[in-house]
């Protein structure tokens, strides 16, 4: 089924030849002329519905492959006379006749069980009679005719088609008084429908899902590179976010150019740096706190919980880097070099190493020398001990208040244990155990807030970059949202 047209048929569109007017009442009328078909056939004309086809068939030389033609049909008496089932099948079987090889295959459905003149009611019928059509796969082009039918019918055809075909669909019309022509209804409804999914898209921060959109759209350069910075920043593509953000402010009108130079010029600087120092580290807990958070609201929560093991490794490294000085870096061009200097400077405190190797996990004497999430917990659980935490002078690591600070730290990250044990359970871990938010909340050990509810994981790790000092609020992934809704609406 190459090429589809669909046409709701009105009071107006069936005509006898040598009368101005349509015949009246429809229904009893229709079915009179119906049932003498053979004698009124050559009579019957169709001014608004048979000068659309004819235009369909200039633009498809190989023709109309399938006509459906709607008629109404109504359970209440009040408008019962008005109805075109009569018509719509009286089109269906002269039509063919009219356009030769050019049609090859017309036929009627009806319109029932709704009133035709209300618009929800048009808008729901004509998804089901849309949704039953068969091979819909296979249609190539489907044009809609707006000729007659009530104007509820006509739009909910329209509105059906665009969400049924999308850029498939066509709309044809006849003018009073003029020729048949191709209107850009339908694109601009598919471009109105497209417009609705990025808004949508972007409200929750969805900017990988946003772009095709966008570009399906023809969106300027600028709001369309800034989607693109957006998701490859999103997906840690640091590099590649920095070469999107320079082409958008390059191809960028103004108001482009203002909001990246006031906003983003600069965001990812200490990111791109090469070397994991504490800014750098601080910086990527900012970006892996925001990740996680519309992670969360977007309800994959096995992705969650891979963000979380990630962020709670990544503070721990940070804590330890802090307190001790140690390298964690495990880059190849810095692991070998890492290691031995891990294993020599915590050798050099033998107070250190004793408490060490008194640390088991999972009933297992602690590899202290490896470097990794059980060493760096029990390293700072030495640092934040008043009975331990010394370095190798014999001072203590820490002071009063730096412990306590520390010891709160340590507390808020390791409520989070039982989530990463949940995620080496998940599809991303070593397993397949489903996770849902009731477990995500069940597993989550997190410290009540002021109003005595208990934190959500999400609210858990704001909690934790906020005690680190990382200022969580001006998040760029709102801004770039925020903006772009703002001038694609405009």
């Amino acid at each position: 089924m190459g090429i589809l047209v669909l046409c709701n048929v009105g009071n107006r569109d069936l005509l006898l030849e040598g009368e101005k007017t349509p015949p009246h009442p429809a229904r009893a009328e229709g079915r009179r002329l119906l049932e003498k078909y053979e004698e009124v056939a050559p009579r019957l004309t169709f001014p608004i519905i048979e000068p659309c086809l004819r235009y369909i068939t200039t633009q498809q030389p190989d023709g109309i492959d399938r006509l459906i033609l709607y008629g109404t049909d109504q359970e209440d008496m009040t408008y019962r006379a008005r109805d075109t089932l009569h018509f719509a099948a009286l089109a269906a079987r002269r039509l063919p006749a009219l356009l030769g090889d050019s049609l090859k295959a017309a036929d009627r459905q009806f319109v029932q069980g709704i009133n035709p003149a209300l618009y929800d009611e048009a808008f729901e019928k004509f998804d089901q009679l849309l949704t039953t059509l068969p091979n819909i796969e296979d249609v190539e082009v489907c044009y809609v005719a707006l000729a007659g039918g009530t104007p509820a019918c006509n739009t909910a055809l329209l509105f059906q088609g665009v969400r049924h075909f999308s850029d498939r669909l066509r709309a044809v019309y006849l003018p009073q008084g003029g020729e048949s022509q191709e209107l850009r209804a339908g694109q601009q409804v598919a471009d109105a429908f497209r417009e609705a999914a990025v808004v949508e898209h972007l409200r929750r921060l969805d900017f990988a899902n946003a772009l095709p959109h966008l570009e399906q759209l023809g969106a300027d350069p600028g709001p369309r590179g800034l989607v693109a910075y957006a998701a490859q920043r999103f997906a840690f593509d640091f590099s590649s976010a920095q070469t999107t953000l320079l082409q958008a402010l390059r191809d960028g009108d103004r108001p482009v150019r203002q909001f990246i130079g006031q906003r983003l010029r600069h965001d990812l600087d200490v990111l791109l740096e090469e070397e994991n120092g504490p800014g750098r580290l601080r910086a990527l807990l900012r970006e892996l706190y925001w990740n996680a958070a519309t992670t969360y609201r977007h309800r994959r929560y096995a992705d969650f919980l891979g963000r979380v093991y990630r962020f709670q490794e990544a503070v721990l490294r940070y804590l330890v880097e802090a307190v001790f000085g140690l390298p964690t870096d495990l880059r190849p061009e810095v692991r070998t070099a890492n290691r031995r200097r891990w294993r020599e400077e915590i050798r050099a405190n033998p107070r250190l190493v004793a408490f060490l190797k008194a640390q088991e996990v999972n009933g297992e004497p602690l590899d202290w020398e490896a470097i990794a999430r059980p060493t760096y917990k029990a390293l700072l659980s030495y640092a934040t001990d008043e009975a331990e935490g010394l370095d190798t002078a014999g001072k203590p690591l820490l002071s009063s208040s730096e412990r306590g600070r520390y010891a709160a730290l340590l507390d808020r990250v390791n409520a989070f244990d039982r989530l990463v044990d949940l995620r080496h359970r998940t599809i991303i871990g070593h397993d397949f155990e489903g996770v849902s938010q009731a477990l995500l909340l069940e597993n989550y050990k997190g410290r009540q807030k002021s109003d005595g509810q208990r934190r959500t994981p999400v609210e858990g790790l704001e909690e934790i970059v906020r005690m680190l000092g990382v200022d969580t609020r001006a998040d760029p992934y709102r801004a770039v949202a925020g903006f772009v809704t703002r001038n694609l609406r405009r």
